[in-house]
């Protein structure tokens, strides 16, 4: 049975247990509380790299009072070296993962590889090259899966799981971003939880900009493109994309990095066209092989 976090309770515990199930561009895993810190050291110690901590926690009540729907505030600190890192993971690391409300973890600004952890024991991790994540599992006694079960799929309107904040010498998570402010933490957005219900038919009919980053096998950056247009099917095979000029582009109908757009005008980098209150925004990285980058030279 899972070692859930000291602050969540689950109606089936009994349903869960430490896992991990590999998809397109991210990894998926059950982990129990004692291990987090271990494999998140771990991860620091693999990449060597300027890395920054992630932080996302509800905003303050008072705010979604005024709101539709939950508020979360992101925070980040950028720019921390391996050291810097660990440091802050040994200072703040147990009372995080004790905590049931927010989510946290860290990210390389080189590799674009990041991992989360977050209510109910999930951990995340996204990287354009989830095979090469196999031993890293392994040292911590995980096995693999091919569906895994995590708590949100055990929940019912009648079953519900409870997150609740963990307090400690009077602090709580609301008190590191102030903590960490000399430090460079900042507030980068405030999130809706609607944007985490976005379904492949919310997309039929809107107008989707789309952000490409195509990377060679080393990871090196080779170009960045900025597509957008309507989108006229969406289905669990793909997403179809018209342009104005009616050329066809296709995503994967991997919903993970797609949110909803704020209204505004969006500017092309590569063109300076101005796209006027697109309905959602999407980013995906993507490997391209030597084959097909020699081909896309010719």
């Amino acid at each position: 049975m899972l070692e859930l976090k000291e602050c969540c309770k689950v109606p089936f515990p009994e349903k869960l247990t430490e896992a991990y199930e590999i998809g397109k561009d991210a990894i998926f895993a059950n982990v129990n509380a004692s291990k987090v810190l271990k494999m998140m050291a771990r991860f620091i110690e693999l990449h060597e790299e300027p890395l920054f901590l992630i932080l996302e926690i509800p905003a303050q009540k008072e705010e979604n009072d005024k709101a539709n729907d939950i508020l979360n505030d992101i925070y980040y600190l950028d720019g921390c070296n391996q050291e810097e890192a660990l440091d802050i993971l040994d200072a703040v690391g147990d009372f995080l993962v004790k905590d049931g409300l927010n989510t946290f973890g860290f990210a390389g600004h080189n590799s674009h590889e990041e991992i989360l952890f977050g209510k109910y024991n999930v951990m995340t991790i996204y990287t354009r090259k989830p095979e090469a994540y196999r031993a890293f599992f392994a040292e911590f006694s995980i096995p693999q899966t091919d569906e895994l079960i995590t708590a949100w799929e055990t929940f019912d309107p009648e079953h519900l799981g409870e997150s609740t904040r963990y307090e400690k010498d009077g602090k709580t998570i609301y008190d590191i971003p102030e903590a960490y402010r000399e430090y460079g933490m900042y507030l980068a957005e405030k999130r809706s939880e609607n944007d985490e219900k976005i379904t492949l038919s919310d997309l039929i009919g809107k107008i989707l900009l789309a952000g490409l980053s195509y990377y060679t096998a080393e990871d090196e950056l080779i170009e960045r493109k900025q597509l957008w247009g309507t989108v006229t099917e969406a289905n669990e095979k793909m997403i179809c994309v018209m342009q104005k000029n009616g050329e066809i582009f296709t995503l994967p109908s991997d919903l993970r990095s797609t949110r909803r757009a704020k209204a505004g005008n969006y500017t092309l980098h590569s063109t300076g066209e101005i796209v006027e209150n697109p309905d959602f925004l999407v980013t995906w990285n993507i490997t391209v092989s030597e084959t097909e980058n020699e081909e896309s030279d010719e």
